[in-house]
């Protein structure tokens, strides 16, 4: 699955705007006339009942649905979503650069935890555009970026052939198959690296099959940085097993002690994990950043 956040898809806050400053008593009035309205109430109940009487999708539906939005030219915004340089929201380079470099700043913070060198080899899970890639590749001297998008995979190899990065080696995953992705992958890595990507997992099922090749993938002592989305006490935050389309980014979440919790199954040695509640580089919410030994 290619690297991709989606910007404004949870909507507006439940808590509703700020109450500081001038004019804001106006604001939050308007706020709660439009929380409190009957069609809100009842799009609401709507969604409630989908969630819970609507028949599950099977696996390979829902592997099909993603395909085909990931892979289909005709997708609207399927290039911002991947965080393509230039497009979108992206336009404005620095929230573009920005993305990466705080993802880059959050791995130095977890190597200095763990204490280990500088990566060798990188692999990315979800390389997108590249927006990582500009930051961790000159790391190291191989930069492998995994995805189920050609033009992503193209495109992230542009952007750093731009900045006179030689050691780009893209690897087309078959959304199928992801455990097919280490028999493309001569040697393992030391540093795997994952975000903006498993939210827009088929299902929460599909992502600890990742998270399995992950771990085949690392080598021992080297270093996994995997960031979800967690789900709170309340079924709107829930992994979703219908509509792909619709729930895109937010298809696949895990309450964070499971997830610490299977990938402990699956052979990582969990370290850390920071929680970011709001990401207003991409207006989503509810992020985890895990740090996982190998």
């Amino acid at each position: 699955m290619a690297s991709h956040a989606s910007p404004g898809q949870d909507g507006p806050s439940q808590d509703g705007p700020s109450q500081d400053g001038p004019g804001q008593d106006s604001l939050a009035r308007h706020w709660r006339e439009l929380r409190d309205h009957p069609l809100r109430k009842l799009r609401r109940l709507y969604r409630w009942a989908e969630f819970h009487l609507r028949p599950a999708a099977s696996e390979a539906a829902l592997v099909g649905e993603a395909n085909a939005f990931w892979n289909s030219p005709d997708t609207v915004n399927r290039e911002q979503y991947s965080h393509w340089r230039g497009v979108g929201v992206f336009a404005d380079d620095e929230r573009w650069l920005a993305l990466g470099r705080q993802n880059l700043a959050l791995y130095q913070q977890f190597a200095r935890m763990a204490g280990t060198g500088p990566p060798r080899r990188i692999l990315e899970w979800g390389c997108g555009g590249g927006a990582n890639a500009v930051h961790f590749a000159p790391l190291g001297a191989t930069y492998i970026g995994v995805d189920i998008v050609p033009e992503s995979l193209d495109e992230c190899g542009r952007q750093l052939a731009a900045m006179g990065h030689g050691g780009f080696h893209p690897v087309l995953a078959d959304p199928a198959a992801p455990e097919s992705v280490p028999g493309k992958v001569p040697e393992p890595c030391d540093l795997f690296l994952c975000t903006y990507v498993f939210e827009l997992l088929p299902s929460a099922d599909y992502g600890l099959r990742v998270l399995a090749v992950a771990r085949q993938l690392l080598r021992p002592g080297g270093i996994a940085m995997i960031q979800i989305r967690y789900s709170r006490h309340s079924w709107t935050s829930r992994a979703k097993r219908f509509a792909y389309r619709r729930h895109v980014a937010n298809m696949t979440t895990y309450p964070v002690d499971v997830f610490w919790m299977e990938a402990e199954a699956r052979g990582f040695v969990p370290l850390a994990v920071r929680l970011v509640p709001s990401e207003p580089l991409n207006g989503n919410t509810n992020y985890a950043y895990f740090l996982l030994g190998g």
